[in-house]
């Protein structure tokens, strides 16, 4: 009896660990900008990411608890020039310093989730379709960065890469994040 007893014990524990959605290494967030008459991508990332996330048996639970914040400081493209001039010009506001994010609703039959996301003091929510592949959860969205009351910083930004971009920049930015999970 001892032995049936702790042997449902064990395959209780083994099903539910199973099951469960837990944080399996670190978030990561690419961006993707455009430039030029024939929209070049462009693309990077920020190094200073801080998510909070708990675990969950019920993947929508799981998503709904993550909660992020982006250092704008740390962006990153790869090239010391281009990511100076996206900081100083693009996230030069000081209400810009943080973008937070939160995840407030998961459609698990459409594979779709809403982002809140705060940028510059201004919440939009951003809908991303999302897959499960490998132990990863991969979202995709667009934003615009006027949305976010960012003419001004965008105009800037616009102007000091003309000669880079052909005269042509767009306010467009495609996102994505990759969440390991175990």
């Amino acid at each position: 009896m001892k032995n049936i007893l702790l042997s449902t014990a064990v395959l209780l524990s083994l099903l539910t660990s199973s099951y469960a959605y837990e944080l399996n290494g670190d978030l990561q967030v690419k961006w993707t900008g455009f430039k030029t008459e024939k929209k070049a991508p462009v693309s990077g990332t920020f190094n200073d990411i801080n998510l909070n996330i708990s675990k969950s048996d019920d993947l929508s639970t799981f998503l709904k608890s993550a909660k992020v914040e982006i250092t704008t400081k740390s962006f990153e493209s790869k090239n010391p020039a281009r990511s100076e001039n996206i900081i100083t010009t693009l996230f030069s506001l000081a209400t810009s310093k943080i973008i937070e994010g939160s995840i407030s609703s998961v459609d698990t039959k459409n594979k779709e989730l809403t982002l809140e996301l705060i940028m510059n003091e201004v919440k939009n929510n951003v809908t991303m379709k999302y897959t499960i592949e490998d132990g990863k959860i991969n979202a995709k969205g667009t934003i615009d960065i006027l949305n976010y009351k960012m003419e001004e910083p965008y105009m800037k930004f616009a102007q000091k890469c003309a000669s880079f971009h052909n005269n042509k920049s767009y306010s467009d930015v495609n996102i994505e994040f990759t969440l390991p999970y175990k």
